[in-house]
């Protein structure tokens, strides 16, 4: 009995697929070649409330989409928030000038640091005028529990205010509950502690520069946010 030659076969294998390089990968390896760099000598990206002047053409996500009145946007993300949730690390209180009312001389402002609850990035706010007050339920918490700020999970949502001249909005802070993951705690401590042991120098080289170049050109000056 004959045996039956295979025919060659024409058929070609599957190519084996493609390592992806992935945004998950990106983000495990965000800080390769960074470990020397000094955190004081990395501006934060920002969280932004739009306010009616604001210049949204700098307020736009990935998509082209712009951040509406009342709405938080990410600078370093490009992503728009109607609330999110975060860690502070470090708040400073400091001077600002109103443009609109410049008789009034220097007012007192807060400008903090925080990070993002999912992932841990870094951000940056800025409270005053009637938002001067918002981080107070935290400080106040912080001290009666006698916990570190950054130990609290927040939430930051908004709140519209009215007045004489239109409505704005202000945020609003939550605490949601204490964080109870050792291993996130030390690394907010981490964070937390080299921007506290460095107070005066962060105040004086990079506070300035949190909030600038976000509202457009308007004689009336800035909102009251």
């Amino acid at each position: 009995m004959k045996k039956e030659l295979k025919k060659p076969t024409t058929e070609k294998k599957a190519p084996k697929a493609l390592a992806v390089y992935g945004k998950d990968r990106l983000e495990q390896n965000a800080r390769v070649g960074m470990k020397g760099v000094d955190p004081m000598d990395i501006r934060p990206p920002q969280i932004l409330l739009a306010q009616a002047l604001s210049d949204f053409d700098q307020l736009t996500d990935q998509d082209g989409k712009q951040a509406k009145i009342g709405q938080f946007f990410h600078t370093g993300k490009l992503k728009i928030y109607n609330s999110f949730e975060c860690y502070f690390l470090f708040a400073a209180k400091s001077k600002y000038i109103n443009r609109r009312k410049p008789e009034k001389g220097e007012l007192d402002q807060y400008k903090v640091l925080g990070v993002m609850v999912d992932g841990l990035s870094l951000f940056a706010m800025t409270f005053r005028s009637s938002s001067l007050y918002t981080l107070s339920p935290l400080f106040g918490m912080a001290t009666s529990r006698k916990r570190p700020m950054y130990s609290f999970v927040c939430e930051i949502k908004t709140k519209m205010l009215s007045g004489e001249k239109g409505d704005w909005f202000i945020p609003v802070l939550r605490i949601k509950s204490p964080e109870k993951n050792p291993e996130k705690l030390v690394l907010l401590e981490e964070q937390a502690r080299k921007f506290d042991l460095r107070t005066e120098e962060f105040t004086e080289k990079d506070l300035d520069a949190i909030d600038k170049g976000t509202e457009k050109k308007n004689p009336n000056g800035p909102v009251p946010f």
